[in-house]
């Protein structure tokens, strides 16, 4: 059932490929069924502990696993887990690995080996940090058993996907993990990583303890831009493309034999314009930042957008998640509700077209930044900006080539920043941005948020999950001390004349890549193979 190479790389390609890689690695891109995805870009890194791209985080989910996992429905299920138990205060899990799990080198997986993963990832780790939340000790009595003590009942212990790291490789570098190039990514998980000339070669392992996957190997191969990704899934030259943009929504659209995904999901990029709430702030005033959402023509903005997917949104739950909110009260454009907001505080008092905050008698003067590479944050600027200006009031945009974030923080001299973050699939991860403690830029604290959020993360219903997190969303919606303006969609397509397997997850997730699951990677079965 070898599939022809003339499906995986043009002639070009393969013999560039042939003269640049050893004999195995050619071997390996050749033989049986190997399902090429074209990408045009790169993982940040290949070091789970400083990673913080997409790419990087789906080449993890190939080579590592964690305790638990999550299916196509994004609901936990056990993966290195053989059993657990809580005790009767829910403030300590006692679990047991299984024993029949090996790296990638041969090596056991062991206790000690997710001890000093958890250990290291809540010292050293942006992205996996906020899992770890609560865990105060990791005792191991012995190889296959990890008992993990909390400081309050951890509701989402089992959405914790961090991925389990082979100790032995890591442990000179726990003080300095970020050195660590991690050049052959040694895991536990259903794949293999090979390096290879112009790509990632994940090749499947037949002594995997689970379920292995339908195909032989997983090859993501880089071209210069969406374009040419886009042309050579068209030529049938790959399987599939991940990362395209919305451009190919209309090229690839009616290419025969090519199933094309526009997916908003769990892990979408969140945009937003953050507002500034310090007590000395123009935004310390729940009206003025309501009349700033109602300056936002969400509408208008994404019409805009030229060569960026995404959907207009107000809550900072992605549609892509179950526990997102649906309102019913959305505050839509309008210049005239602006203005009534804006009523009562400001006034042009001294009639030359401009507004005067009242407390002051000062002319209002925003400030707004944003980074120069985001295009939606440019399109939503020039709105925005259109928009208060029509209103008397004055803005100050400033686009850097800097991370805004380090110049929008906590009690700085900022008005306005155009900001995005990653979504989660864990509620508990998601919320935790506007939880008090989080030191979120804005400055703007809750106690009825609070309270609620204490009570979410330790939520193990998960109907009760979904309802606290509604209910936090409809509270930031309310206060709107970050008014969300939509979510990034990811334009995937997959030759649905070569390829099956992926329908189920599709279905579940709105995408097959990104969905935070290896469960699409694993089904994906060549449709001569099924025949």
């Amino acid at each position: 059932m070898a599939r022809c190479a003339a499906l995986l790389l043009t002639a070009s390609l393969l013999l560039t490929l042939t003269a640049c890689r050893d004999d195995e690695n050619t071997t390996a891109l050749q033989d049986g069924d190997t399902f090429t995805i074209a990408v045009s870009q790169e993982p940040d890194t290949l070091n789970p502990v400083t990673a913080d791209g997409g790419l990087a985080e789906e080449f993890f989910l190939l080579v590592y696993d964690s305790l638990w996992r999550l299916d196509e429905n994004g609901e936990p299920v056990a993966c290195l887990v053989e059993d657990y138990s809580l005790s009767s205060d829910k403030l300590t899990w006692t679990i047991r690995l299984r024993q029949d799990v090996t790296f990638s080198d041969g090596s056991q997986l062991t206790s000690s080996d997710v001890q000093f993963t958890y250990e290291l990832m809540k010292r050293a780790s942006d992205l996996y940090a906020p899992y770890l939340d609560g865990i105060t000790d990791i005792r191991c009595p012995d190889d296959y058993t990890v008992v993990i003590s909390t400081s309050y009942v951890k509701g989402d212990m089992m959405y914790n996907t961090i991925p389990i790291l082979p100790k032995a490789y890591w442990s000179s570098y726990s003080d300095s993990p970020s050195s660590y190039d991690n050049a052959e990514m040694i895991g536990s998980g259903p794949f293999v990583y090979t390096a290879v000339e112009d790509g990632w070669l994940f090749q499947t392992r037949a002594d995997y303890f689970g379920e292995t996957a339908q195909v032989d190997a997983i090859y993501f191969t880089q071209y210069e831009t969406d374009t040419a990704a886009a042309r050579a899934l068209s030529a049938g030259e790959v399987d599939a493309c991940y990362g395209l943009s919305d451009v190919q929504l209309l090229t690839l659209d009616s290419v025969p034999g090519v199933e094309l995904i526009q997916a908003t999901q769990a892990r979408a990029e969140v945009w937003a314009l953050a507002l500034n709430t310090a007590e000395d702030g123009f935004f310390a005033d729940q009206a003025m930042r309501t009349m700033v959402e109602y300056c936002i023509d969400r509408a208008n903005i994404f019409s805009l957008l030229s060569g960026v997917a995404g959907e207009a949104g107000y809550v900072w739950a992605s549609p892509g998640t179950d526990y997102a909110l649906s309102l019913s009260n959305a505050r839509g454009y309008s210049l005239d509700a602006a203005r009534s907001a804006l009523w009562g505080v400001a006034y042009d008092l001294d009639e030359d077209g401009y507004v005067e905050y009242y407390n002051t008698k000062d002319e209002i003067v925003l400030t707004l930044y944003s980074n120069a590479q985001d295009i939606w944050a440019s399109t939503t600027g020039a709105v925005l900006v259109d928009a208060l200006e029509s209103l008397g009031i004055q803005v100050e945009w400033t686009r850097t080539d800097d991370d805004v974030t380090s110049i929008c923080k906590a009690g700085g001299s900022w008005d306005m920043c155009l900001c995005s973050w990653q979504g989660s699939e864990n509620p508990v991860v998601a919320g935790y941005r506007f939880y008090s403690e989080s030191g979120d830029m804005t400055g703007w604290n809750s106690s009825e948020y609070d309270s609620i959020y204490v009570n979410l993360r330790t939520a193990i219903d998960q109907d009760t999950v979904r309802s606290l997190a509604e209910q936090l969303q409809q509270i930031v919606y309310d206060e709107c001390p970050c008014i969300i303006l939509g979510y990034s969609s990811d334009v995937q397509a997959v030759r649905s004349d070569l390829w099956t397997g992926y329908e189920d997850i599709l279905a579940a997730s709105g995408g097959i890549f990104g969905t935070g699951t290896a469960a699409a990677y694993m089904a994906i079965t060549p449709i001569e193979a099924e025949e």
